[in-house]
């Protein structure tokens, strides 16, 4: 009786597990997605992983909260979710997944996962007063207007300054007028002297975070014993501690004379154009090995900048826009483009604002290129405000406050917000940053403070 009983009693069991498991539907066992990667560029892909074979989910079964639109593939044990837009800073976003079977059974189950993207953090350059040092300020970007920040440098005549994932670039002077550059790293470790060639002034500082590098214009300062030379362009490897900068040279191993310069974004790569407009695409790599050396990459008369996102380079000639992709093997390749706005406008103010970046060509009355349908974002008919322009038209992005004047302008890397510097025309040097998210949606954010560094990033 024992036995019968112990048998009925597994067999009950038994039954009870097959019936669950023919009532369950499939349970989310995983879920993969790089958040970093989804506030910087479109296309990054969520996969919900279920623990068995999956019918395909169709498009509308997905959702996420807030509104965010979105492309769904199945495949196997799989739902991947690619948001075709760039996610927005510091926000928890929750994707659902309704009515998922399995290719076994007809049970249906949700697939519910929340996630909170980075905040993102912003740097400006605040002047000392009555004689305090100057101060480089990090301040969080959704803390918005208001916020102090946290002081991560301060030193007595900081020019200008970029921003690297583990330190700082900080360009000073000392009390003879010459400048003197340094890598300051953020864990409190001793400050890395960069060897320049001689005394001289620092024109121009870009990082390129994601490659462990950074550039440099530097012009020699006068002589009586040799003439006066360009601006000469030097990048430097930060991942070999303390070495020697890169000596930027072109096809004949001279140095360029340098008008502008850009990093390919995403690469160890730059573009430099010489003063008579000449275009060359270097590796900073190969010119550290001597794997390989300038390429000549044709002329442009402005580099207004790269496409968000993208590897493009859009370029002013004759009144006219052109793309170059520098992403694609072998020689680049340069065609017409049809940017909104302002191509043909009447040339750089200068230095990307107040701070200066990659060159006198990222100026406030350049255009800024948004995206492959040529909108841009560029100084409005009045020249207080900053506007968006497409095909269709016009909006107004920004106006200056009363009282001020607009001192520099650019767009962040993702191309989700214009950065606009003001400033008094009495008093330049107290100068305010705003962030304005393009699309709209967020309220303008301002800090004290020039030079941010979404300004000379690479």
């Amino acid at each position: 009786m024992l036995l019968w009983g112990s048998t009925g009693i597994f067999a009950l069991l038994v039954v009870g597990l097959v019936g669950l498991n023919l009532t369950q539907g499939p349970r989310l066992a995983a879920a993969q997605l790089n958040v970093q990667s989804s506030v910087e560029r479109a296309g990054q892909r969520l996969l919900l992983q279920a623990n068995e074979l999956i019918a395909p989910v169709a498009a509308e079964q997905v959702s996420v909260t807030p509104a965010t639109p979105v492309t769904t593939t199945t495949s196997d044990t799989g739902i991947q979710v690619e948001f075709t837009g760039i996610l927005s800073y510091n926000t928890t976003y929750t994707v659902t997944a309704t009515g998922v079977k399995s290719t076994a059974q007809d049970a249906a189950s949700t697939f519910t996962y929340s996630f909170t993207t980075p905040d993102a953090e912003v740097y400006h350059l605040v002047p000392g007063v009555a004689g305090a040092d100057d101060r480089i300020v990090r301040s969080s970007l959704t803390a918005g207007s208001g916020s102090d920040g946290d002081t991560v440098y301060s030193a007595a005549h900081i020019r200008r300054f970029a921003v690297l994932s583990k330190s700082l670039v900080v360009a000073t002077t000392d009390p003879d007028g010459n400048d003197l550059l340094d890598i300051v790293p953020f864990d409190g470790s001793a400050s890395i002297p960069v060897q320049l060639a001689g005394p001289g002034t620092v024109t121009g500082l870009t990082g390129a975070a994601s490659s462990n590098l950074f550039g440099y214009t530097f012009r020699p300062a006068p002589s009586p014993f040799y003439p006066t030379t360009d601006d000469q362009l030097y990048v430097y490897d930060i991942t070999l501690g303390q070495a020697f900068s890169i000596p930027v040279s072109g096809p004949d191993h001279e140095l360029i004379p340098v008008s502008s310069w850009r990093f390919v974004p995403g690469t160890t790569s730059l573009v430099v154009q010489q003063n008579d407009g000449a275009l060359f695409v270097v590796d900073a790599l190969g010119l550290l090995d001597g794997s390989s050396g300038a390429v000549a990459a044709g002329s442009a008369e402005r580099l207004l900048g790269f496409v968000p996102g993208t590897k493009t380079l859009v370029t002013e000639a004759g009144g006219a826009a052109f793309a170059t992709d520098f992403g694609t093997p072998g020689a680049p390749v340069t065609t017409g483009f049809a940017l909104a706005g302002g191509a043909g406008g009447s040339g750089g103010a200068g230095g990307g604002g107040a701070g200066g970046g990659a060159g006198a060509d990222s100026g406030v009355d350049a255009p800024h290129p948004l995206d492959g349908s040529g909108a841009a974002v560029e100084l409005g008919p009045s020249p207080d405000t900053v506007d968006r322009v497409d095909g269709s038209g016009s909006s107004t992005l920004f106006t200056a406050p009363a009282g001020t004047a607009i001192a520099g302008l650019c767009v962040s890397t993702n191309g989700r917000y214009a950065v606009v510097e003001t400033a008094p025309p009495s008093t330049p040097d107290v100068v305010t940053s705003t962030y304005i998210e393009i699309a709209g949606g967020e309220p303008p954010r301002a800090f004290k403070g020039s030079q941010p560094a979404w300004c000379s990033a690479g």
